[in-house]
């Protein structure tokens, strides 16, 4: 099985999805992120996920990873993963989070902000 791949923007992390203390409910920047994501979801090839007891996901974030003196900034790109798997199992016909056996995660130093999707479905008896 071949990769699928998917460009979306980057979402907010993990720590700006929800608001609220006593009821928890999304933030309007995760809300306006799941908007934009769609719309880019509508422009790229449509996949399925077939009937598959297990998935490789791999994360190439893009963004800005250093400050103007070459220091590293301080990102947990981890904290993106949660908003993309979700945003996947709503959006991706047969993507399921907790059907994610490996998992990948890269980040590249770019001006503009994205991330790069690929998913693979795992054959059970070789994974």
């Amino acid at each position: 099985m071949e990769y699928m791949r998917l460009k979306l923007s980057l979402p907010p992390s993990v720590n700006w999805l929800y608001a609220g203390k006593v009821r928890r409910y999304k933030a309007d920047k995760y809300k306006e992120w799941i908007v934009t994501a769609k719309r880019e979801l509508l422009t790229q090839t449509k996949y399925k996920i077939h009937d598959t007891e297990w998935l490789e996901v791999r994360y190439a974030y893009y963004m800005p990873i250093y400050n103007k003196n070459w220091t590293k900034k301080k990102i947990d790109v981890f904290n993106y993963e949660k908003a993309l798997s979700d945003f996947l199992a709503d959006n991706i016909q047969g993507f399921k989070d907790e059907h994610i056996k490996q998992g990948y995660v890269e980040k590249h130093d770019s001006e503009d902000r994205y991330v790069i999707i690929f998913v693979k479905e795992l054959d059970a008896i070789k994974s």
